[in-house]
């Protein structure tokens, strides 16, 4: 029995030393794909040429420690053997079964040791799985041409009609979002596809994950969210279709698709839709950065925008900025991931929207008058469009008469209309903060206009 306990001994600190060490086994994962990123990449062979070097010696460098973070785990696991052997003299003949069970025992404590959490809530492995997908365009730009080939032969061809619920973040998107992809015309992206954003039908193979318990997003407003609820992700598809040359170091930049851009982002609708006649759906708050050039070349999409009473949605604004500094201070995790999803509503990667024309908002992000600034820069750049089938929804209208709002929508997109009721719901949020009195009164002039837009 000694002797088994020993094994089991060493089989428990040898993997326990690997363990505390795995971040180089991490970084074999990350250096690998991203030599293979790179290889796979549009570049020219000069840009490969210089990429390259640097990325292999990162992989052979990882590569050579976990190889001897290896052996050492190995000696390690050895030393009950060396024990037994000088405590209990040459060991007799045992069941190599009981041997391996002992050994296999010890080793699998370590697993069922819980790893540390950060705010974000996500484990080790799905932080790496998520940074090994979409930390690497080329990869999924790759698996994104598999998904095209596979979809056009289950029947799904390009449509030019689809629904884009947009409007400036804290408007009210998400909830509307939700309330259209309930019903079954439509077809959009969910938390379930995550990461895999560009191939979600080859990821929906291997990964079926069940409705589970809903719980509140880290905006904390109340809104509860789980694997298969629906969520602002199409951003992904565009950062990597133009490789992010609209984001630049201080804002988001409005920018124009070609006609093959265009057209690329309609083959993508293709990979969501789950059938031919589906109605593919999508909230993307960064949509009027390219509304123009799409609406040039396509009249038939609908557009629906939200508005929301200025003084209190810059403050919802101006309260998630406060919220996400703080929780990316404490989980870097969280910067990253609204990073490479494009969100850069509020937080520490706070990005304002530069619109051709406009000069972006000034002042402190920590104060009030900042986000009526982004508010009205928003909404002025969006009272230009005048085209039929550009919706404006006020957030008090969709909170008041929700099934009004739907129906407007349905009716636009040529989707029969909605008779289950739905009960109203109110934003209780009482103001406390002071701002600008000239800023609150060219934003209630331009709200004023907007609601007689809706």
């Amino acid at each position: 029995m000694p002797y088994y306990l020993l094994l089991a001994f060493g089989g428990l600190w040898a993997v326990l030393f690997l363990r505390v060490n795995r971040k180089w086994l991490y970084k074999v994962a990350l250096s690998s794909v991203t030599v293979l990123d790179t290889m796979l990449s549009t570049k020219s062979d000069d840009e490969k040429l210089e990429i390259l070097p640097k990325a292999t010696a990162r992989l052979i460098g990882s590569l050579i420690v976990s190889l001897l973070l290896i052996a050492v785990a190995t000696g390690i696991g050895y030393i009950p053997f060396g024990a037994s052997e000088y405590l209990f003299g040459p060991s007799p003949s045992r069941p190599a079964w009981l041997e391996i069970t002992a050994l296999s025992l010890g080793a699998s404590v370590p697993f069922f040791l819980p790893f540390r959490r950060g705010a974000s809530n996500y484990s080790e492995l799905s932080i790496l799985l998520h940074r090994l997908v979409l930390d690497h365009y080329s990869i999924g730009k790759k698996l994104l041409k598999r998904e095209l080939k596979r979809q056009k032969k289950g029947g799904i061809e390009v449509k030019n009609d689809y629904l884009i619920v947009s409007g400036l973040a804290r408007s009210g998107t998400t909830s509307l979002m939700n309330f259209i992809a309930q019903r079954p015309e439509f077809s959009s992206l969910s938390y379930a596809n995550m990461p895999f954003l560009l191939s979600p039908n080859l990821w929906g193979k291997f990964y079926k994950p069940k409705s589970g318990d809903e719980k509140e997003r880290s905006h904390k407003d109340g809104i509860k969210i789980g694997l298969n609820s629906y969520e602002a992700l199409e951003e992904y598809y565009h950062k990597t279709a133009v490789d992010d040359k609209y984001i630049s170091e201080k804002s988001l930049n409005e920018y124009a698709l070609s006609a093959d851009e265009a057209a690329d982002y309609l083959r993508y609708q293709t990979v969501v839709r789950q059938k031919p006649t589906d109605i593919y759906l999508a909230k993307n708050n960064n949509f009027l950065l390219r509304y123009k050039s799409l609406r040039s070349k396509n009249k038939d999409f609908v557009l629906v925008l939200l508005f929301r009473e200025p003084l209190l949605h810059a403050a919802s604004l101006l309260e998630k900025h406060q919220q996400y500094c703080e929780l990316q201070k404490e989980d870097a995790f969280v910067l990253d991931y609204m990073n490479w999803l494009g969100h850069h509503e509020f937080g520490l990667g706070h990005k304002p929207f530069n619109f051709a024309g406009q000069l972006l908002p000034d002042g402190d992000p920590q104060k009030l008058d900042y986000w009526l600034r982004v508010w009205i820069g928003y909404y002025e750049n969006a009272l230009a469009i005048e085209d039929h089938n550009t919706l404006f929804v006020a957030y008090e209208d969709f909170c008041s008469k929700p099934l009004d709002c739907l129906n407007r929508i349905y009716k636009q997109i040529q989707v029969e209309p909605s008779t289950k009721e739905i009960a109203s719901f109110s934003n209780q949020r009482k103001l406390e903060l002071e701002a600008d009195p000239r800023l609150i009164e060219q934003a209630q002039v331009l709200y004023e206009k907007l609601k007689a837009r809706s």
